[in-house]
């Protein structure tokens, strides 16, 4: 069984910059899926925090592997996991 794991508040208060100023973002998924979307809000049911996009799609926090936005004229990838060790280490 999953034990869900909230994400660090520095990573939260990237969702919450997002979905306030409604900034384009592209999700993915730890399975490897992307979302290219506009967070519309940050909602918890039965203790799990979900995003929900303009789309009308609702994700997991604990399923987010990484998301990409412009913040200030600037290219910002944010992890949510830590990144696969390089081959050999």
């Amino acid at each position: 069984m999953n034990t869900y794991q909230p994400i660090s508040c520095d990573l939260y208060d990237w969702l919450e910059i997002a979905a306030s100023w409604q900034l384009p973002v592209t999700l993915t998924g730890r399975d490897g899926h992307q979302w290219a979307d506009r967070i519309r809000t940050i909602e918890a049911r039965e203790g799990v925090e979900y995003l929900l996009l303009q789309g009308g799609e609702r994700l997991s926090l604990a399923e987010l592997a990484t998301m990409t936005l412009s913040w200030q004229g600037e290219e910002k990838l944010i992890r949510f996991v830590p990144p696969a060790p390089a081959d050999g280490q």
